[in-house]
């Protein structure tokens, strides 16, 4: 390009030239003015509107100004940053007398509109595209296409697969030029593991080291040998390694040697075990620290070994660090180091000799005016002993509360404080009195601030920003933030390229201050136009409702960054790339270039399980979510279970007329006989909800919902007179806001955060008043990880139904129930409370509480140790059960990418007379 440019000067050039010497009195040389600039878009067989209006905006150069190499150069830079365009080709043609045409040749990139993958397995199609170097929405390039085949070859290599081919194809969609990739995947056959030995383990059994290899448990699979995948091999080495430096083997080395038979396509694996020698710690003159707290200082001895005995050199300087800090400042740790050979054991002792502990006698602060002795002692972390306080004397938090002290006194303008410390230490060095000598110096005002160079503010109106004013105390952080409050300021009114400097001015004495901010505006910049790539199904006018800045605006990098936070929180792309056009060359109008990679909009969702709640079940969704090109989703679902089933349609638009809000329209039909009830429910009807998500954990909903409902009995016992109702066909609408907040780290497995949530469900029955109520839930839970392997949270949730007709009976299939697997653990599922015949009773309120401890293990298996204690009241019916009822269990969980899933036993704690002691739960997922 810059060849093509400098021809174009060089022909140019000649023009004048020739024109100069043909002149008798010739005038002095001219620049040659663009009569025309001319676009011509090459080999794209689509609409060619919006390349040609890119190029249009991008060029630099125009038409009936003087020629100018640097803008022609800036408009071909332009051309290729916006990655629109494959070749770039400008010439020049004489029109006339001291006139010339530009035009540019032009040759689009086309797009990568799909990638359509056959043969993945045993990939997801997310990992084969996660190792392709291209995606759907980047640019095509022929010359791409074999990488991504070794590539994709790679990948299969290192999950085991002996030689697979990998063909990957082009195909041009002729509707719009942009491209179709094929992958075509054969796998071919794998390594088997034939034989796995382990040798020179004496510590642990070689079976028991086995459970521990993937490698080796693959081998075990139903249907076969498991495939050799060199990578497990090498963390399952990894594995051993750590798991033998856990069992104090710190000096433990693994290594493997693989045979393979290429004829049988079966490989051996020999695993060899150096073991070394089991460390035994100890230690010795330890009084102020228990043993087990020091041991925490020796762990890396045990994570990243002991090569050159630097574990235990790291654990010394570990163990002096603790006692510094508790005020030992002359601690000594000594190794005392034995091998005993036969037994294979390291005996490594410790010695600590702690020496005095420095305790603060007293604290004496001499010199101060502008502070009182207790401001001043607020900013130090160095305290005389007391209540929750041990007084302990550390040289280096003396020297931060020095930092401290004179940050207090620069904050009001004192910038020349001085601060002398002197120590005074008993013989014993057991007592250290301190003492603060402090000179605080002047204290520096302002007296004068000024703004120069702002054409676009006036000055009353920046010096409101400011944090520092006239007869402020001077301090010069403040400087420096006031210059960015002011670019800040001023760069959102069209200048990006605002520079603000401060000047300070302190008089002789230090009294006083004089700031001068300078303000240089930069050119006035422009938002352009905005060109989105890579967005085949979503439609243009959805992304420009996401839009924070409106072109031909003054450019505001604020709204930019809001536009493009707008656009990545679509839940229809997997990528968005933004390029500012202009922005750095300091151009009138910045441009703005998105390119996106889209989401596959079709998804497929089934699965299928078993918990004690509902036995076995199915379930299955499937949906769009991108329907139509609108950012909407519509999804259909539905389960089957032993306790019924359940279908739903819905439809999601996320930006309802625009705004934040969220809505979601929604049609069902559901039965459900839950275990233990005497009764069933059907229930059909439609939803319409409102959410909204305020801050980064708040959320809010507000939910219409109509119902036809048909409780039905599972028995043939006559109903009551008051009863008969119920089990007539009910039409009933219910309006529900409710508010939650979430902190949790994790949905699947939180360890620390907390949820909370508010709702009250306004029913009111269309045809009669047995509907008529107010039901509340509040719900609570938080999660706490004190130690690494430990996880405890507890729950707390309450219901309460307010009927508001003249009767007081609310129907049973809208009361609370308690007892099972979701709940009170170690109960039958709704058999909390139950009357003389064993029937379970529900009832307008319901208060619940658990606390569970959850212990990892290790190979993703957790302890579980819960408590459950819950009440049902209000029940309208005689029960043959306490006020509150506890139970406390134990479980086991596996987990898994998707969530745990685990047996669990709950025992009664307060048993009646002819149940049983507990209960065992199958679960998947946590129960809170």
């Amino acid at each position: 390009m810059k060849r093509q440019i400098l021809q174009i000067v060089l022909f140019l050039c000649f023009l004048i030239a020739g024109d100069v010497f043909s002149q008798n009195n010739p005038n002095p040389v001219s620049v040659p003015l663009i009569s025309d600039i001319i676009v011509e878009i090459q080999a794209f067989p689509g609409d060619k509107t919006e390349l040609t209006e890119i190029a249009q905006n991008l060029i630099r150069v125009r038409q009936g100004e003087p020629f100018s190499p640097e803008r022609l150069q800036a408009s071909a830079d332009a051309l290729k940053l916006c990655k629109r365009f494959k070749n770039i080709h400008v010439d020049s043609k004489a029109e006339e007398k001291e006139k010339i045409i530009l035009l540019f040749y032009l040759t689009p990139f086309r797009y990568i509109k799909d990638i359509h993958i056959e043969g993945a397995s045993p990939f997801f199609e997310r990992d084969i595209l996660n190792v392709m170097t291209v995606y759907i929405g980047d640019t095509f390039l022929q010359k791409d296409l074999p990488d991504q085949a070794v590539l994709i070859e790679k990948l299969f290599r290192q999950d085991g697969f002996i030689a697979p081919e990998v063909r990957v194809t082009a195909r041009e969609d002729t509707a719009d030029g942009n491209f179709i990739i094929d992958v075509d995947i054969d796998r071919d056959d794998y390594y088997r593991v034939k034989k796995l030995e382990i040798r020179g383990n004496r510590a642990f059994s070689g079976k028991r080291l086995k459970l521990r290899m993937k490698t080796w448990v693959a081998s075990l699979l139903p249907g076969g040998p498991g495939r050799f995948i060199e990578k497990s091999l090498k963390q399952d080495i990894k594995n051993l390694t750590e798991y033998y430096r856990k069992k104090q083997y710190s000096d433990v080395v693994v290594d493997s040697e693989l045979e393979k038979n290429s004829k049988t396509r079966s490989v051996s694996i020999f695993i060899t075990i150096n073991e070394g020698n089991k460390y035994d710690i100890e230690f010795e003159g330890n009084k102020e620290f228990w043993g087990f707290t020091l041991k925490k200082d020796v762990e890396n001895l045990f994570k990243e070994g002991n090569k050159n005995d630097f574990g235990i050199k790291k654990s010394v300087r570990t163990i002096r660090e603790r006692y510094k800090k508790a005020g030992y400042s002359d601690i000594r740790v000594k190794i005392q180091d034995k091998v005993i050979p036969e037994k294979a054991i390291r005996k490594v002792r410790f010695v600590i000799d702690e020496g005095p502990r420095a305790i603060v006698d007293s604290i004496e602060i001499t010199g101060n005016h502008v502070f009182d002795d207790e401001k001043i002692k607020k900013q130090m972390l160095t305290q005389l002993p007391g209540f929750l306080e041990k007084g302990v004397f550390v040289p280096e938090t003396l020297e931060e509360d020095i930092s401290a002290i004179q940050s207090l006194y620069l904050g009001q303008g004192y910038a020349g404080t001085t601060i002398k410390k002197h120590l005074k230490r008993s013989h014993d060095k057991q007592k250290i009195g301190v003492h603060l000598e402090i000179g605080e110096g002047v204290q520096t005002l302002i007296s004068s601030v000024k703004i120069t160079g702002s054409k676009i503010i006036s000055e009353a109106e920046a010096y409101k920003t400011l944090s520092l004013k006239v007869g402020s105390p001077f301090q010069e952080d403040n400087v420096r933030n006031d210059e960015h409050t002011l670019a800040s300021l001023i760069a959102e009114k069209g200048y990006p390229h605002i520079r603000v400097k401060g000047d300070v001015s302190v008089s002789e004495d230090q009294s006083v201050a004089t700031v001068v901010y300078h303000v240089d505006e930069g050119p006035y910049v422009e938002m352009g136009e905005i060109y989105y790539a890579g967005n085949f199904r979503t439609k243009r006018k959805v992304l420009l409702k996401e839009l924070e800045i409106k072109t031909n605006a003054p450019f505001s990098l604020v709204k930019m960054l809001e536009t493009q936070r707008n656009i990545r929180n679509m839940n229809v792309f997997d990528s968005v790339q933004f390029k500012a056009v202009g922005l750095k060359e300091k151009a009138e109008k910045v441009n703005l270039f998105v390119e996106m990679e889209e989401k596959k909009p079709y998804f497929v969702q089934v699965g299928a399980g078993y918990d004690t709640e509902r036995n076995f079940y199915a379930h299955a969704k499937s949906g769009d979510r991108n329907l139509f090109g609108t950012n909407k989703s519509a999804w259909l679902s539905g389960e089957m279970s032993e306790i019924g089933y359940r279908g739903e349609f819905g439809l999601t638009e996320p930006r309802l007329f625009g705004s934040r809000f969220s809505t979601t329209l929604g049609l069902f039909i559901e039965e459900r006989e839950e275990f233990n009830q005497d009764f069933g429910v059907r229930t059909f009807g439609s939803s319409l909800g409102f959410s909204r998500k305020w801050i980064e954990h708040l959320n809010t909903t507000l939910n219409f919902r109509f119902e036809q409902r048909d409780q039905f009995r599972l028995d043939t016992a006559a109903s009551e007179a008051y009863d008969r109702d119920e089990f007539e066909m009910r039409r009933i609408f219910v309006t529900t806001p409710s508010v939650s907040y979430d902190t949790r780290d994790s949905f699947i497995r939180p360890k620390k955060g907390m949820f909370s949530s508010f709702s009250v469900d306004i029913s009111q029955g269309l045809e009669n008043s047995l509907d008529n109520f107010l039901k509340y839930r509040v719900d609570a839970r938080y999660y706490w990880t004190p130690l690494e392997r430990l996880t405890l949270a507890c729950h707390g949730r309450v219901g309460y139904i307010y009927p508001f007709a003249s009767q007081e009976k609310v129907p049973d299939d809208q009361l609370f129930f308690l007892g099972g697997t979701s709940d009170i653990r170690g109960f039958r599922e709704n058999m909390l409370s139950f009357d003389a015949e064993d029937n379970p009773i529900g009832g307008n309120t319901s208060i619940l509480g658990s606390l569970e401890a959850r212990i990892d293990l290790g190979v993703n298996l957790e302890f579980t140790t819960f408590y459950d204690v819950g009440s049902l009241r209000d029940t309208f019916q005689d029960t043959e059960t306490k006020d509150f009822r506890s139970t406390a269990g134990v479980g086991l969980r596996y987990i898994t990418p998707i969530g745990p899933i685990g047996f669990l036993y709950g025992v009664k704690l307060d048993k009646e007379e002819g149940e049983s002691a507990g209960r065992l739960h199958f679960t998947m997922g946590y129960t809170f």
